[in-house]
C-alpha cells in the first residue's frame, strides 16, 4: 500500500494517485514523480500527462496511455476536445485489453444508447454476482483491477458505466439522480433475481438510490457514503460561502450563484473549480446553475426508508472530498434496514484518502468480510478476518 505526495494541490494530487495501484504500478509511480516537476496549474498537467500518453502509446504500453489520456481529460471542459480524449482513452485500454481471459465486454441496451462495460465470470462455482458502478467523474475501465480479484472467491462482476460516465456520457447519455432505471436494465438484460451491489465516490448514492427502489439487489455497499448531489462542492467552497451559496440556489437566485461561483472559480480551490466544470460536463448543462439545479436531484432525503436490504458504507477519515458526517446522517435514516454497517478506514491503515486509494485492496477485504455474513461459502482472507 502507498499513498504519494508528489504535488502540493490536495486535489491533483490525489488524481494522480488514482492510477498508481495502492503503490504496485511502479512504471507509473516513476513517470508520475517524473512529471511533478512540470505541473504547476490545470493547463501544464494536462499537457504533461497528454506528453505522457503519446510516449506510452508509442511503445505500445497501452494500458499506461489509457490511464494518462484519462488524465489528460480529467480537468477539461465538455466539448470536443475533451471528448476526443475520451476517445484515446477508450481506443488504448482496448487494445491494452485484447486477449485478456475472461473479460468481456458488455452493452446493456439504454435510451439512447447503450450502457457500456464488462463482465467476469466466476472462476470456479460461483457464489452471487457483483455489480459495480463509479460516480461522479470515473470510467469503469479503471476499476478493473479493484474488481477482478472477486472473481477468484467465486463472484461473477459486472462493471458498467451508466448515464453521465465514461461510455455512456460518450453518447450523450447524461446523469441522472433515478439510478434504479440503470439497475433495472442491467439486472433485466443479465435476468439477475438477486445481487449484491457496490457504487463507489458518489456511485455510493447511486448505488443506495437503486436499491431503494430495486429489491433484485440484496446487499448494497456505499464507498463511500453520500447524501446530496452538491454536498461535495459545498465542501470545497471558501469557508462561510457554503450556506450563502446554498441560500441563494434555494432562493431561485441564478444570478446571485452565478457571481458567487465566478469568484470562488477566480479566487478559489482547483477542486472546486472541478466540481463545477465536470458537473456541466455530466449533466450537459451549460451554466453553474443549472448544473446545481441537476445535481440537487441527488438526494437521499425522503428515500432511505425505502431500503430494506443489508447495508455498508464507507468512509475514509482524511476524504478530501466528502465529509465524514454524511456517514452518520445516512444511518440515522436506515431505520428500514434489514442491517446497516458502517466502517470507517484509517490513516494507520493507509486507507485514509477517498475511496482508500492507497489502499484499496483492504476497502475490498473488508467488502469481501462483510458479504461472508450472507454468502458463508466465502473464504475470507486473512488479512480482512482479522482487521477491524
Amino acid at each position: 500500500m502507498s499513498y504519494f505526495y508528489i504535488l502540493p494541490d490536495q486535489h491533483m494530487n490525489y488524481t494522480m494517485n488514482r492510477p498508481l495501484a495502492d503503490g504496485e504500478a511502479k512504471t507509473r509511480i516513476a513517470e508520475a514523480k517524473a512529471l511533478a516537476p512540470k505541473i504547476k496549474d490545470v493547463d501544464t498537467w494536462t499537457a504533461a500527462f497528454l506528453q505522457a500518453a503519446k510516449q506510452a502509446e508509442s511503445e505500445k504500453r497501452w494500458l499506461d496511455a489509457a490511464a494518462y489520456y484519462h488524465q489528460v481529460e480529467f480537468f477539461l471542459p465538455a466539448g470536443d476536445l475533451r471528448n476526443s480524449y475520451y476517445d484515446d482513452f477508450a481506443r488504448t485500454h482496448a487494445l491494452g485489453m485484447e486477449g485478456v481471459k475472461g473479460y468481456e465486454q458488455i452493452k446493456v441496451p439504454y435510451p439512447g444508447g447503450h450502457l457500456p462495460g464488462f463482465r467476469l465470470p466466476a472462476q470456479g462455482k460461483e457464489i452471487a454476482t457483483f455489480v459495480f458502478n463509479g460516480g461522479y467523474d470515473s470510467f469503469v475501465e479503471e476499476f478493473y483491477p479493484f474488481l477482478k480479484p472477486l472473481t477468484e472467491i467465486g463472484f461473477t462482476v459486472i462493471g458498467f458505466d451508466g448515464p453521465g460516465q465514461g461510455g455512456a456520457l460518450r453518447q450523450g447519455i447524461f446523469f441522472d439522480h433515478a439510478w434504479e432505471k440503470a439497475a433495472k436494465a442491467v439486472l433485466d438484460y443479465f435476468n439477475l433475481d438477486q445481487v449484491d451491489w457496490l457504487g463507489a465516490s458518489c456511485g455510493g448514492y447511486l448505488a443506495l438510490r437503486a436499491a431503494a427502489f430495486e429489491p433484485r439487489i440484496k446487499h448494497v455497499i456505499s464507498l463511500p457514503a453520500t447524501y446530496w448531489g452538491i454536498d461535495m462542492t459545498l465542501k470545497q467552497i471558501a469557508p462561510g460561502q457554503d450556506k450563502r451559496l446554498v441560500s441563494l440556489f434555494k432562493a431561485g437566485d441564478r444570478e446571485g450563484v452565478e457571481a458567487l461561483i465566478t469568484t470562488e472559480q477566480r479566487t478559489g480551490s482547483v477542486c472546486f473549480n472541478w466540481c463545477i466544470i465536470q458537473g456541466m460536463h455530466i449533466t450537459g448543462t451549460k451554466t453553474p446553475f443549472d448544473c446545481l439545479t441537476a445535481l440537487s436531484q441527488h438526494s437521499l432525503e425522503g428515500i432511505l426508508h425505502n431500503v430494506k436490504q443489508d447495508v455498508l458504507l464507507t468512509e475514509g477519515e482524511d476524504d478530501h472530498l466528502f465529509h465524514t458526517e454524511w456517514l452518520y446522517r445516512t444511518m440515522d435514516e436506515l431505520v428500514c434496514a434489514h442491517s446497516v454497517t458502517a466502517r470507517t478506514f484509517t490513516a494507520r491503515e493507509g486507507a485514509e484518502q477517498h475511496c482508500q486509494v492507497g489502499n484499496s485492496a483492504l476497502a475490498r477485504e473488508e467488502i469481501v468480510r462483510w458479504l461472508s455474513r450472507f454468502h458463508p461459502q466465502i473464504e475470507v482472507p486473512r488479512s480482512a478476518a482479522t482487521s477491524g
